[in-house]
């Protein structure tokens, strides 16, 4: 989609006409109708101004990929990184629940390996433009819970 029909879907989804578009960005009619039809385009102004009055950011309003569309590719990327991170968790617990069995200290390699993988895999479980938004001692919380397990099994398969 190109910038002016992203200008055109924009004003018609707000229900404005040309006119009033081009009052609240302070330029011409015309202006604006030679932006939907591609003849022209705005400048960094009005660019700021059209994102501003439709609530889009300066990368969606002139990208020519579909921002919803790539949200989307992103948010399925992140749902499988979840996943990801849930079996590297599922496999310290159990790497350490078998060493504890078995005896066999070596196996804490795979735990520590595990804590690890959730780490990294819980990290890119989330939209990157999400990342670092909140969460963040929810995943301390989890990794402190994982080390103390893994500690707790050395500890009993020490003594």
């Amino acid at each position: 989609m190109t910038l002016g029909e992203k200008i055109r879907t924009y004003r018609t989804r707000a229900g404005m006409t040309q006119e009033e578009l081009a009052a609240k960005l302070f330029v011409t009619r015309a202006a604006v109708s030679k932006w939907e039809t591609d003849k022209g385009y705005p400048g960094i102004d009005s660019l700021r101004l059209i994102a501003k009055q439709f609530s889009v950011t300066l990368d969606e309003l002139v990208s020519e990929e579909d921002a919803a569309g790539e949200r989307r590719l992103q948010e399925a990327a992140a749902k499988k990184m979840y996943v990801l991170a849930v079996l590297c968790f599922a496999a310290a617990v159990l790497f350490a629940v078998s060493s504890l069995l078995t005896e066999q200290p070596l196996l804490l390699i795979g735990a520590g390996a595990g804590c690890l993988g959730y780490l990294v895999f819980a990290w890119f479980s989330r939209p990157r433009w999400r990342r670092c938004a909140g969460n963040i001692v929810y995943r301390l919380i989890v990794f402190a819970v994982m080390a103390a397990v893994i500690i707790a099994v050395t500890v009993a398969g020490v003594v």
